[in-house]
């Protein structure tokens, strides 16, 4: 049997390597091919270049936002783009090798109705090949694929396909449409992931993921939705076997992994164990962990060996800005301890970026600037990712609060205002306040590295008290100020002219 396993075009403003290695869709492939099956894996996003889109009808609250040709330290998004051929060419290219059947692997059900698009195509044209549809999407809202007159999938699975493949095989083709194999995660130990990404540089980008699952349940998780609530680890005695077999296909090339795991750092001793016995036998290997580490189960004697083994540089999750445990997020945080290992690692040379959530239920712009003002007082990068729900998590059980609202809502990039507790102008303006943030650091730390119209932008800000930013016009650059923002929000960190 020949199956084409596929990873959709998507439609956004960025992509990302961590997002280009689908490791989703490279758990099916392993899983067919154990049985068997010969398969072809189509990661649609990774074929072409990027091309700019219309701005769809659904986001046009943010054209407001969006300042055509802004480059530089301080800019936003700027155009939307379609990451992959766009449906027609998609289905084609899928149908030419012939797949008896044909499965999507969707990690975001925010991305559903490019699933959709691509659906319809292959079944216009080949109607008799079984579709069938899962992932992170299907596991989240399943209903959801059953909404069109027309039926689109001839399967909607939920939850994990490790160990259930024949399963899943069996079901194409019966009177079930769905399969639910969320809760049987613990049948079977989940196995290491890892695929190659897009490159950075000279660099060879692997991402990887050791672990499954989580039972911390914070509010603006969906982890437990697909992978459940028990935090289950691949066998560790594996581990260096595995991953030595794809990275040695590297030929020589210098190598970078990625770590996805968001709590990794529960099995801290194998973790650090995996990363010595990799540099021994790559000595050029680098490291990161994207998802964010959890600082609070971290040492400041950690820091040292993961600058030495390969990091170059730490993501760290502060989540929610908090000093004890929050019945409203089920997030603990301990601001003494991430103060003193943010100064840490700037005295060790370790850069490092703490990341934070804007617009969750229960913020309002003051905390936001709370949080603001408290890391821009640190040595470290200001990471900050705007909430966006996922069906099923805490606030968002019931599904009718999406019905009408197209999935695209559901994006960080979309910077939509789910909770009410922060306007989109707000979410706006508490990110380019941490663009400035970093800028500012960077800038102060060693201005010579800047360019004399950054250096301008800088001194800019300063006279005015206002956040600007640079548009190239006419093919040179010009400073200008930034449309739209909460005035109050920036003047509580931006300084007022003297």
């Amino acid at each position: 049997m020949k199956a084409a396993v596929v990873q959709a075009s998507i439609y956004d403003f960025y992509f990302t390597p961590r997002r280009a290695a689908a490791l989703g869709a490279v758990s099916l492939v392993r899983e067919l091919e154990k049985i068997g099956w010969t398969v072809s894996f189509l990661n649609l996003p990774l074929m072409g270049k990027a091309r700019s889109t219309v701005l769809p009808d659904e986001l046009d609250y943010l054209r407001p936002f969006i300042v055509t040709g802004e480059t530089g330290p301080m800019s936003w998004f700027t155009g939307y783009k379609r990451f992959g051929p766009p449906p027609e060419e998609s289905a084609e290219k899928i149908l030419a090798g012939e797949p008896d059947v044909i499965f999507i692997s969707q990690f975001a059900w925010a991305y559903s109705e490019e699933v959709f698009r691509l659906a319809e195509e292959l079944k216009n044209r080949r109607s008799d090949i079984p579709v069938v549809v899962g992932g992170h999407g299907p596991s989240c809202y399943p209903e959801y694929y059953f909404r069109t007159d027309r039926e689109l999938f001839d399967l909607v699975v939920s939850g994990e396909c490790e160990g259930q493949i024949k399963n899943i095989i069996e079901t194409i083709g019966s009177e079930s449409r769905y399969l639910d194999l969320r809760g049987r995660e613990s049948e079977k130990s989940p196995e290491l992931v890892i695929a190659s990404s897009t490159n950075r540089g000279k660099r060879r980008y692997f991402s990887i993921i050791l672990s499954r699952g989580c039972p911390r349940r914070c509010r603006f998780c969906s982890n437990h939705l697909c992978h459940g609530s028990s935090f289950r680890i691949s066998s560790p005695d594996t581990w260096l076997s595995k991953i030595t077999v794809v990275l040695k296909e590297t030929s020589g090339s210098r190598i970078h992994l990625n770590f996805e795991d968001d709590n990794i750092l529960f099995r801290k001793n194998e973790f650090f164990g995996l990363l010595g016995e990799l540099k021994d036998q790559f000595p050029g290997i680098s490291y990161s962990a994207e998802n964010g580490l959890d600082y609070l189960l971290l040492d400041t004697s950690d820091l040292s060996f993961l600058k030495n083994i390969g990091f170059s540089s730490l993501n760290l999750s502060l989540a929610v800005f908090t000093k004890k445990k929050s019945d409203d997020y089920n997030r603990s945080g301990d601001a003494d301890k991430l103060a003193n290992l943010l100064k840490t690692a700037a005295e060790i040379g370790l850069p490092t970026t703490t990341h934070f959530i804007s617009g969750l239920s229960g913020d309002d712009p003051e905390k936001a600037v709370q949080t603001l003002k408290f890391l821009d007082a640190l040595p470290t990068r200001v990471g900050i990712s705007n909430f966006y729900p996922v069906p099923g998590i805490p606030g968002f059980e019931e599904k009718q609060i999406f019905e009408g609202k197209s999935p695209g809502l559901a994006l960080g990039s979309s910077v939509y205002p789910w909770s009410g507790s922060l306007t989109t102008a707000q979410m706006i303006t508490a990110f380019r306040l941490a663009r400035w943030s970093n800028f500012r650091k960077e800038f102060e730390r060693l201005p010579s590295r800047f360019p004399e119209v950054e250096r301008s932008l800088y001194l800019r800000i300063h006279e005015t008290g206002c956040l600007h930013s640079i548009v190239k016009h006419k093919g040179k650059p010009k400073i200008i100020a930034i449309p739209n923002l909460d005035v109050t929000m920036q003047q509580a960190l931006v300084p007022c002219p003297k």
